[in-house]
């Protein structure tokens, strides 16, 4: 009997061929999208879990409590010692991770061999407890004889081989940055892509102990008072243990060790799995999107089967008698139920391969596309039973979700009227039912494409709207000792390139979000503020080269030191004071260093239009100046950056050059959104399509409901345009009614996103009318075939039954 319902289903999905393929077409697109948002979602929601005691690992924050709450995942670097001594019974370890991007050499008989330049948080000094609390396969040696020592290093698998081939590479010595050697004791496996911690170069945590000049820019380990945000405590506890008593033991530890400090800093005890999705602490995937994510996937998948719906019931009326013949020979309303859901599974079937395949494809070729190839899975796990339980259960719904309805209206036919070809379509649920499926398909087509829409306006707002300065032309290199050049020097060789107009050596650009914040003391107050402020450390060509400008008093004096400070007009703001220039000559204490405020300048945006803007100090420490700012003029640029790059190459002959423009790392910083924007977009086209398909079947079941009608119209004079109107007329209404729906909830949507944004655009009325004229143009292409078509034909034709 099952054969029987299989033999036949197929035969009559052969005979109508082009239905089919429209269902196969658009369910296997909805399909294809499940699958990737699927991927995406388990990607990214599976962070970090194979670690084997996941469930048990906490991370140690710091919130700061100055004016306001401000949070980082970093901690003070004695936290590590504090809590071994306090809570001896946990297992805590320090990590620091060392660098975005770092120069490895291989030297032999003491002389450089060979250099590598490794882009991405690669390195961290890491301590044994490490792997004690994270899941590593140790290749070669173990943690506690491999990192227990000053000036050794642990290689990933793929480090080891990338480096050393075929070589034992044990003992074997590798120079970091041209300052430490050293010997490389272990190597453990590689590390997962969807991991928070993708560390391959793991440097004992005694070789920052052993070398104090090397922590230039790194933690000072015995300080309770500063917070790098890339320095992490993480603690595995005990089975069973409290949570709550080990939350206790720290604002214990906190009160005890930062001293009359203590009620600006809280340390938080936070489940590590919540980082990667954390707003809080800037996780790289907050669970907004994973959520808007889901929510596009669930839009295609009801879309593509309402499209079905509307294709089966269009196809209704043609299969009456075959219905009526059925059940005139002893068929049931369940037999003939179950035999279009077996025409359904079919098709459902078909589509799931063709989406899979689809999917498969496409999978590898996401992340690059995307500019994110870490952030994106790149291969299917086929072991992973969550996968076939979700394709399962995705074929077992659509199915039932696509077929339900059009199986019970054909099993529904009485067999007299089928026979009798007097089935019409009040019998199959008439228009209503159609016109509701497509009204729900528009209202998600529309919403997608005023998210589309306003996301797409906003991303372009942050890239091109005014930080407040000059950012194009302008490129940061990097100054890999500043102590130990003459910076003076060097800008006198580069204002001789031609092509250069100006340089500044500083440790953060304008817009930078990494940054450093300070207490600070302004004139006679007998307290810092309660507030922290903005660290920039320039040079007196700082306001020149990028455009900052001056509202009250002057530059800074050029010097190699702190004698004098610029801030911006929100400090002046924060301050209470009535001007700027009530600012000018006042003291301000930083780090320590009394010196005169010589100038305000005009507010930038410091971070991103995320944040609002912060209170900004600028002063020079030229020990620290490890970046130059270059201004260069547009005509031959690509000269200019030669002659750059060779003049610092012949300062820094043992590292490796690397560029960047300001604008470039501006726009990093919108990088999730420009991500997620172009999801969207792909997304919107590929529902737009799939509603397309089943406004296609609406005009193909409006066309052959009017048949006759259009035939007597053209007989009595109607023109092309009156009968064009009949169509035109159902479907703008239909569209209308969506918009009506689509339009305030797309507003609201919309406006909870923005609301992280400090800065961002409104959504007017311009928005609104785009998504539905867009939609509108959609439609009209889409019915003019099957419209044109039943207004051409001849009324002879239509008529000769009658």
């Amino acid at each position: 009997m099952l054969f029987n319902y299989f033999k036949i289903a197929w035969r009559n999905l052969l005979r109508n061929r082009v239905y089919t393929l429209l269902n196969v077409a658009g369910l296997s697109l909805g399909l294809a999208c499940a699958l990737l948002v699927f991927w995406f979602i388990r990607f990214q929601t599976t962070f970090d879990d194979y670690h084997s005691n996941s469930e048990r690992i906490y991370q140690v924050t710091t919130e700061f409590k100055f004016d306001g709450s401000s949070y980082s995942r970093g901690v003070p670097p004695p936290m590590w010692k504090a809590m071994r001594t306090e809570m001896p019974n946990l297992t805590t370890a320090m990590c620091v991770g060392a660098y975005d991007l770092l120069l490895a050499t291989l030297t032999s008989e003491g002389r450089p061999d060979k250099k590598f330049k490794e882009e991405g948080l690669k390195s961290a000094y890491v301590q044994p407890e490490y792997f004690s609390i994270f899941d590593y396969t140790w290749l070669v040696n173990d943690a506690k004889r491999a990192l227990s020592k000053p000036n050794t290093i642990v290689l990933s698998e793929q480090m080891a081989v990338k480096y050393f081939g075929k070589q034992d590479p044990i003992g074997k010595i590798i120079r970091l940055d041209n300052q430490l050697d050293l010997e490389v004791t272990g190597i453990v496996s590689n590390p997962r892509p969807n991991s928070e911690l993708p560390y391959e170069f793991f440097v004992s945590f005694a070789t920052l102990e052993a070398n104090p000049k090397y922590r230039y820019g790194g933690p000072d380990l015995d300080q309770w008072g500063g917070v790098n945000s890339n320095t992490y405590c993480f603690t595995l506890l005990p089975p069973n243990s409290s949570v709550t008593q080990v939350r206790k033991q720290l604002e214990a530890l906190n009160k005890k060790y930062h001293g009359d400090d203590y009620k600006s800093y809280f340390h938080h005890l936070v489940p590590y799995s919540e980082m990667h999705h954390s707003e809080t602490y800037y996780g790289a995937m907050p669970m907004k999107w994973i959520y808007i994510m889901g929510a596009i996937g669930l839009f295609l998948i009801v879309t593509a089967c309402f499209n079905f719906i509307n294709m089966a019931t269009a196809q209704a009326l043609r299969r009456s008698k075959e219905v009526g013949v059925r059940k005139s020979i002893g068929g049931t309303h369940s037999q003939v139920f179950v035999q279009f859901l077996t025409e359904t599974t079919l098709i459902t079937l078909a589509a799931l391969v063709v989406g899979l395949g689809l999917a498969t494809l496409l999978l590898p070729n996401i992340g690059e596309w995307l500019d994110q190839k870490n952030g994106w899975p790149t291969i299917v796990e086929w072991s992973d039973p969550t996968l076939w339980a979700f394709m399962s259960g995705l074929l077992v719904v659509v199915v039932l979700l696509a077929g339900s309805y059009p199986g019970m209206i054909l099993a529904g036919f009485r067999p007299v009227l089928a026979l009798k070809g007097s089935v019409t379509t009040r019998h199959i649920g008439g228009m209503s039912v159609r016109r509701g499926l497509i009204v729900f398909q528009f209202v998600l087509i529309q919403l997608l494409v005023i998210c589309t829409l306003v996301v797409n306006n906003q991303v372009d707002f942050m890239l091109n709207q005014s930080v407040g300065y000059e950012t194009k032309g302008i490129v940061q290199v990097p100054i890999p000792s500043p102590d130990k050049v003459n910076q003076a020097t060097f800008r006198e060789r580069l204002l001789g390139i031609p092509g250069v107009a100006d340089a500044s050596f500083c440790l953060f650009m304008p817009t930078d979000q990494s940054a450093n914040t300070t207490n600070f003391r302004f004139d006679t107050r007998q307290k810092d503020e309660v507030w922290q402020i903005n660290t920039k450390n320039a040079d007196h060509n700082y306001i020149n080269t990028f455009g900052l400008q001056l509202v009250a008093g002057q530059n800074i004096p050029v010097s190699d030191t702190t004698r004098g400070y610029l801030i911006n007009e929100k400090v002046v703001e924060r301050l209470g004071l009535k001007s700027p220039n009530e600012a000018i000559g006042k003291t301000l204490r930083v780090w320590g260093k009394p010196a005169p405020i010589y100038g305000v300048l005009k507010n930038w945006n410091n971070a991103s239009f995320q944040n609002d803007i912060d209170p900004v100090v600028i002063f020079t420490w030229k020990d620290i100046h490890y970046s130059c700012g270059i201004k260069l003029n547009t005509t031959n640029l690509q000269q200019s950056m030669q002659d750059v790059e060779k003049l610092w190459n012949e300062y820094f002959p043992d590292h490796l050059y690397e560029q960047k423009f300001l604008d470039e790392r501006i726009a990093e910083s919108y990088q999730l959104e420009k991500i997620m924007l172009k999801l969207i977009r792909v997304f919107s086209l590929i529902a737009i399509f799939i509603g397309c398909l089943g406004l296609y079947g609406l005009v193909k079941f409006m066309a052959s409901q009017k048949t006759k009608e259009i035939g007597v119209r053209k007989v009595l004079g109607a023109s092309l345009g009156s009968i064009l109107a009949l169509f035109g007329k159902e479907i703008a209404i239909l569209i209308a009614i969506a918009f009506l729906i689509a339009a305030p909830a797309g507003w609201y949507l919309m406006k909870a996103w923005l609301e992280d944004y400090q800065y961002k655009i409104p959504i007017g009325a311009g928005i609104m009318l785009l998504a539905i004229a867009l939609t509108f143009l959609v439609a009209i292409i889409t019915a003019s075939y099957e419209s044109l078509k039943a207004a051409l034909m001849n009324p002879v034709k239509s008529l000769k039954t009658e």
